[in-house]
């Protein structure tokens, strides 16, 4: 099987390059991007030219990758913050060594009409349902940046981003449930990293094709479940050993004999800083019956020192009087980011007494409440 994956590798980059074609009305003054992120590396195309009334890319991939069509500085798809923006949704397709045709709205190019190529085609199956969710969702949302102080629409855009994300979620499996040989589920699966189990994830994993497991989708997919799978549930936590915010040493080791939630975050995370004052309470509830709690946080700093200044700052401000490491410190030596497969952030474990990993919580932390009460009580 490993020689099909490696023929058909072989085979697309003997063929043809890639031709882009963009008919779009409303399209103003806005520069118009193709972005692309091969082999993880972020590829800008600003280079389209006019031919026969089309906007052309023309290039070469060496596999079908995804793609996205933006319009640089159209005000219908971004929102104006002071000291920023929030850019809207944008075109998402495969580009592939093939003629390939895009119609549609510049104020609503995340929803354009792809043809050409056998991913797109696979994907048309669902797409159409996906960007009316996406459509629906920034309606809702520029609604309410419009107008922040009114709760209705907040509460809103919250219900519309939610239906989006779960429902775009059930197409995708639906999907690859369909399509297991198409290079479309791999990529879906690729997206689900934060939404699934070791297992749930590995057994979708297992019964795709083959062919596709040797391309950067499935290579991603595959990399990131050896990670999950050392880190899930009832394996052994790994070794941690950092300085905490003191310069003192920490080691899971000597906190064997406690229960200890490792909480994945940063000062940049939303999320993050609004779970620290239920963090807080729970600390206070249970740290004298052997709960502990460690702080990694992962910041975005030029440099270490920037880092620090980011990270003592939120941790001061939090009031959080837990252990806290830094995973910038010595990050060549050990990144507890990338050894425990941290996607999403926050990202929280908990490990019982014997330093195995009893559960996983990503995002939502309410879930944390019912796993120490059965442990220590109400």
């Amino acid at each position: 099987m490993l020689a099909g994956a490696t023929f058909f590798i072989s085979c697309f980059c003997q063929a043809q390059e890639y031709k882009v074609k963009l008919k779009i009305s409303n399209p103003g003054n806005y520069k118009v991007r193709m972005t692309s992120f091969p082999n993880n590396k972020l590829v800008i195309d600003s280079n389209a030219v006019f031919e026969d009334g089309w906007l052309v890319f023309r290039g070469k991939v060496a596999e079908p990758i995804v793609a996205n069509i933006f319009f640089r500085g159209n005000p219908a798809l971004t929102i104006p913050l002071q000291g920023g923006l929030i850019p809207g949704p944008n075109l998402e397709f495969f580009l592939s060594n093939d003629e390939i045709e895009i119609t549609g709205d510049a104020n609503t190019v995340f929803a354009a009409k792809v043809v050409g190529g056998k991913q797109n085609e696979e994907w048309s199956s669902i797409k159409a349902e996906e960007m009316a969710l996406e459509g629906r969702s920034w309606a809702a949302t520029k609604a309410f940046y419009a107008n922040q102080s009114d709760t209705a629409l907040n509460a809103e855009a919250g219900r519309q981003y939610m239906n989006k994300t779960n429902r775009r979620l059930e197409l995708q499996k639906e999907f690859i449930a369909k399509n297991p040989n198409s290079l479309v589920s791999m990529y879906f699966l690729s997206l689900m990293f934060n939404s699934m189990s070791y297992e749930q994830m590995n057994g979708i994993y297992e019964q795709l094709g083959d062919q596709y497991k040797q391309v950067s989708y499935g290579k991603k997919v595959g990399d990131h479940l050896k990670t999950l799978k050392i880190t899930s549930i009832g394996q052994k936590a790994i070794p941690i050993n950092k300085k905490d915010i003191n310069g003192n040493p920490v080691n899971l080791q000597t906190l064997k004999g406690k229960y200890v939630l490792i909480d994945f975050w940063g000062s940049w995370c939303g999320p993050c800083r609004a779970s620290h004052p239920h963090l807080k309470k729970l600390y206070a509830k249970y740290k004298d019956q052997g709960f502990e709690i460690l702080g990694i946080a992962d910041e975005h700093g030029r440099t270490l020192e920037d880092q620090k200044k980011s990270w003592k700052k939120a941790v001061a401000e939090d009031k959080m009087t837990w252990l806290q490491v830094l995973n910038g410190e010595d990050q060549n030596v050990f990144n507890a980011v990338e050894a425990y497969g941290i996607t999403a952030f926050p990202t929280k474990l908990l490990l019982d007494k014997e330093g195995k990993i009893v559960a996983r919580y990503v995002g939502d932390t309410s879930e944390i409440d019912k796993s120490l009460e059965k442990i220590f009580g109400k």
